[in-house]
């Protein structure tokens, strides 16, 4: 999966394939299972379903409308760039919904049990994969940024707030039992959100044995601001005293750790091992 990551960020063309692959496959969990079922996707998303369901207007266009003061907003506090994609996304997104919205109709699936793990497993899919894009969705995400710069709420209580909101929608709308299996849509849609972070943002541990260890650790310092500890290792053929260099890294950090090592020394040895959880001061998952 770092392969793939890497390749997002060096390719434009790949992440844009990415971002609306992502889109779609969240707009055939929101219209192919949940909408089906009459249950409620999160954000703003879920607010234009409700509307839906009760008005019959298309959830693209209703998706499109309620955005509107959103970014108007978002255009006042946010930087303008981050915006500006955003609202591109959001089109995007719209037009997707809208154009999708009757497909649950050939898909031959009607159990509500089913139709609630599916749906909510697309819709996480879909969204992981529009973050790993660097892009978002709008809606809540413009909220929850204003918010945090404005009164320093974590973006992630504003979403469980938003999303809650949505629940307690769905529950007086449809009933308890409905928005019961909303709430474990939710849940599924937080695992498949929580995969594909974790499937493309590992770490790992290297070593590298060198002639040249303080000149590598220095550049991985400096370059990657990562910790780098020394390790005093002795070759069991030469009986040669070694310092080791070993780090703990993202997985997209992984290239440019071997071009330090080579191009300082063009014989070291790398050898990198898969991390499976990292806890303490100093460490640091980094994204795209």
């Amino acid at each position: 999966m770092s392969q793939v990551k890497d390749r997002l960020r060096e390719h434009p063309s790949l992440r844009m394939v990415t971002m609306i692959l992502g889109l779609f496959i969240s707009a055939l969990g929101v219209n192919g299972f949940l909408r089906q079922a009459h249950l409620l996707s999160g954000g703003v998303t879920g607010f234009a379903t409700a509307i839906n369901y009760v008005s019959g207007i298309n959830v693209g266009l209703m998706a499109f409308l309620l955005n509107i003061p959103i970014f108007i907003i978002g255009f006042i506090y946010l930087e303008k760039d981050f915006c500006i994609f955003s609202l591109i996304n959001m089109i995007i997104y719209s037009l997707i919904l809208g154009l999708t919205q009757d497909i649950g109709s050939i898909i031959p699936v009607h159990d509500k049990f089913i139709q609630t793990i599916y749906g909510g497993f697309l819709n996480g899919l879909g969204i992981g994969l529009v973050f790993r894009a660097k892009t978002s969705t709008g809606g809540t995400d413009i909220i929850a940024a204003i918010l945090k710069i404005k009164k320093n709420i974590e973006i992630k209580n504003t979403s469980f707030a938003a999303n809650v909101i949505v629940v307690l929608l769905g529950s007086v709308m449809f009933g308890l039992t409905l928005g019961l299996y909303t709430l474990i849509g939710f849940y599924i849609n937080s695992l498949a959100l929580g995969f594909i972070k974790d499937a493309m943002n590992y770490q790992k541990s290297l070593i590298i044995i060198s002639d040249k260890p303080e000149e590598i650790a220095d550049d991985i310092m400096k370059e990657l601001i990562r910790g780098v500890t020394f390790l005093h290792a002795e070759g069991a053929y030469t009986g040669e005293n070694k310092k080791l260099v070993y780090t703990i890294v993202s997985s997209n950090e992984i290239p440019k750790i071997k071009e330090i090592a080579f191009k300082h020394d063009p014989r070291a040895f790398v050898t990198i091992n898969e991390v499976n959880e990292v806890k303490g001061r100093g460490f640091k998952s980094k994204d795209l």
